[in-house]
């Protein structure tokens, strides 16, 4: 049987290709920088060589004695370093086939993207398709198209490449795109579409390894074969999740003056949610006015390929996501215990202090009050003590509990206007109570918004 060598093998699509290739008894060599990640690989018998393919005498020694290559190797990141993504993803191509042709390696699979060939203006395209002079849409595409135009240039100088452009992937362990589109939906923030009409061309993850093995084994040297499953709008991928699901898609759309709005603060604030000002910015060039429709029956006819259909994908795909989401909802409501255990014990002592002693409530709160308004203040405490009550239950253990933590979070929302009419109302307050009155508000609404967020998104999880 071939001694295959195959790059890139500890990301998605690599590691699935080097499990099919051990099951059909190839010989397989992994070249990688970390061979601790490849342990899973090792285990089933695979052998592993350490390099980068970035550095040529690695891939030199890593090509001995082989007779095929599957170069899948490439950083695909949105926002991502780009002299990194030119070195890896390019001159890293270029290592590799330099090395495969003075090994002279018998056949060569080319991973290459879709990315490459542009968008397709809306209209599903096959392997004719070429790439327009329009601009491309991430540093990750620009550099795709390089290697592209890199590796058909070799083709055209009889190296024995076959050329597989593979389409969006998604799946179990996936963090393309597509998952945090999936991810949005799961947790309840995919509430609008940057773009209905926009869409890409969705092939699972085992499918698209299933499709780069058949290219090894019966593809046609020189031929490109679009790995592409169905080709679908995010409209259709949110209806598809919502009949998965039960959870309904987005209504509306973000108008384009809103978008041109918003879009400077969305990558202002990009790392408060650990994206980058490129990412942000790339993210939403991708998700607008883009279509990446590509037809994969070249691959279906020739090589045997069966791609599963987009349901059929997501019943696969989507249990790994729902434990995911279980997952960051435990970990969020878990995180919360201590705050709402504080909040508790304040107004433990706030209700108390109102409730069983309000002329010293009044002495500090409104030391310039004349008269008694006691009936008042132990009402007022005794609404402090069921605060104290509902947190106090929700911190004995928030991640099983996401009901009370939403509902601490409510009644916390529901105080945020009584401060400021209640100050407003007020002429004899203190210093201590002007304090608490101007910063009850913020902290009421920011508090109660986290403990209402992570409550509600722990009862969907669950």
């Amino acid at each position: 049987m071939d001694r295959l060598l195959v790059t890139g093998a500890t990301r998605s699509i690599g590691e699935r290709l080097v499990h099919q290739l051990l099951e059909a008894s190839y010989n397989v060599r992994i070249l990688t920088r970390t061979p601790e990640t490849a342990d899973a690989l090792t285990e089933r018998g695979a052998d592993v060589v350490q390099g980068d393919v970035t550095e040529p005498s690695s891939v030199r020694e890593a090509m001995e004695h082989t007779d095929g290559v599957c170069h899948l190797a490439a950083i695909d990141e949105l926002g991502g370093d780009a002299e990194r993504m030119y070195e890896v993803n390019v001159e890293g191509t270029r290592h590799v086939l330099d090395a495969a042709d003075e090994a002279g390696v018998e056949r060569i699979v080319y991973c290459g993207s879709d990315t490459s060939l542009g968008d397709t203006d809306g209209e599903v395209c096959d392997e004719s398709k070429e790439r327009s002079d329009e601009p491309l849409r991430s540093v990750y595409a620009e550099t795709m198209a390089r290697a592209h135009g890199l590796v058909e240039s070799r083709i055209e100088q009889g190296a024995p490449i076959v050329h597989a452009i593979v389409s969006t992937v998604y799946g179990p362990g996936d963090d393309s795109p597509v998952a945090d589109l999936i991810e949005h939906h799961l947790a309840g923030r995919a509430l609008v579409y940057l773009d209905r009409d926009a869409g890409y061309t969705l092939t699972h993850v085992d499918d698209a390894a299933t499709a780069l093995r058949l290219a090894y084994e019966r593809g046609d040297v020189g031929e490109r074969y679009l790995v592409s499953g169905t080709p679908a709008t995010f409209e259709e991928l949110f209806e598809a999740l919502a009949e998965q699901t039960g959870r309904p898609k987005p209504r509306v759309e973000r108008p384009d003056r809103l978008m041109a709005l918003v879009r400077p603060l969305a990558e202002s604030l990009g790392s408060w949610w650990s994206k980058s000002r490129d990412d942000v910015r790339e993210t939403i060039e991708m998700s607008r006015g883009v279509t990446r429709l590509f037809s994969g029956q070249k691959a279906r006819d020739e090589l045997g390929w069966e791609p599963r259909s987009l349901q059929e994908g997501l019943r696969d795909t989507l249990p790994s996501f729902q434990e995911r989401e279980h997952r960051r909802a435990h970990d969020l409501l878990e995180s919360l215990s201590y705050s709402l255990a504080g909040l508790a014990l304040f107004d433990l002592v706030l209700g108390g202090v109102a409730t069983l002693a309000p002329d010293t409530y009044m002495a500090l709160i409104h030391p310039y009050h004349e008269g008694s308004i006691s009936p008042l203040l132990t009402r007022t405490g005794v609404l402090w003590l069921v605060f104290c009550g509902v947190q106090g239950i929700a911190a004995l253990d928030p991640a099983e509990r996401p009901g009370w933590v939403f509902a601490a979070g409510v009644l916390r929302l529901m105080d945020v206007p009584a401060d400021p009419v209640y100050g407003l109302a007020s002429h004899d307050l203190g210093w201590l109570g002007t304090l608490g009155l101007t910063s009850a508000p913020l902290f009421n609404l920011a508090s109660g918004a986290l403990f209402a967020y992570a409550g509600w998104r722990g009862l969907r999880a669950s």
